[in-house]
C-alpha cells in the first residue's frame, strides 16, 4: 500500500475504534443506570429494567469485540509500515509500537518461543500445533543462532525483523514452521529473511584487542 493509502486506512480504523469505544461506554452507563432502576424506581417494572440492563451489557460486549478486531487489523496495517520503512506515516503510534517490537521483554517472548518449537522437535514431545519437526531438526543450528540474536538486548535490532519472527511463529497453517514436511528451503529462507530484516549482524570479536600498554615481563 501507498502511504496515502495507510494513512486513510489508519485514520478510518481510528474512528471506528473511537466509535466502538464510545457505544461501549454508553451501553454500560444505560447498564448500570437500568440495573439502579431495578431496585430504586418503583414506577418502571422490574423485569423490564432487568432486561434492558442485559440487553446493555451484551451491546457492550459486542461493541468491545469489534474494538478489538480494529485493533488487530490497525496493528497489521503497523506492520505493513514498519516493513516498508516508511517513517513519516503513522506518527508517534507507529514509533510507540515499533519500541514494543524491539523491546527487551518482546526480543525475550519470541526467542523463548521459537527456541520451544526446537526443543519440542529434538525431544519429538507432543503439541497441540503441528510441526515440521525434520526441518526444524536440521535446521537446529540456524535456529539457535536467530534465538541467540534476537535474546542478546544489549545489540540493538531492527522491528522489520521482529514483525517477520512473530509472523512465523504465530501465522499458523501460513508459517513453513506449521506444515507438516518438505518445507526446509522455505524455513530457510524465511531464517535468513528475518536475519536480513534484523539490521547489520553483529561483529564477534575472536581475539582480544591490542593493548598499547608494554608488556611487562616477570622477574
Amino acid at each position: 500500500m501507498a502511504p496515502s493509502e495507510l494513512n486513510t486506512a489508519l485514520s478510518a480504523i481510528g474512528e471506528r475504534l473511537k466509535t466502538a469505544y464510545t457505544v461501549a461506554a454508553s451501553l454500560l452507563c444505560f447498564a448500570a443506570v437500568a440495573f439502579v432502576a431495578v431496585f430504586t424506581v418503583h414506577g418502571i417494572t422490574p423485569g423490564l429494567a432487568a432486561t434492558a440492563a442485559v440487553l446493555s451489557v451484551v451491546g457492550a460486549a459486542g461493541a468491545l469485540v469489534a474494538s478489538r478486531m480494529c485493533v488487530w487489523r490497525q496493528e497489521e496495517i503497523f506492520d505493513e509500515i514498519v516493513l516498508a520503512g516508511y517513517r513519516h506515516v503513522g506518527g508517534d503510534a507507529v514509533s510507540r509500537y515499533a519500541e514494543a517490537l524491539v523491546s527487551a521483554d518482546r526480543r525475550r517472548m519470541l526467542a523463548g518461543t521459537l527456541e520451544r518449537f526446537l526443543e519440542i522437535s529434538l525431544r519429538n514431545q507432543l503439541t497441540a500445533v503441528p510441526l515440521d519437526r525434520q526441518t526444524l531438526r536440521d535446521l537446529e543450528p540456524h535456529i539457535r543462532g536467530l534465538c541467540s540474536r534476537v535474546r542478546a538486548v544489549d545489540v540493538d535490532v531492527h522491528a522489520a525483523g521482529m514483525v517477520l519472527l512473530r509472523r512465523l511463529i504465530t501465522d499458523g497453517a501460513s508459517s513453513p514452521l506449521f506444515r507438516v514436511s518438505g518445507h526446509g528451503p522455505e524455513l530457510e529462507r524465511a531464517i535468513a529473511n528475518i536475519h536480513a530484516h534484523l539490521g547489520p549482524a553483529p561483529v564477534i570479536q575472536l581475539f582480544p584487542a591490542q593493548t598499547t600498554e608494554p608488556v611487562r615481563l616477570a622477574a
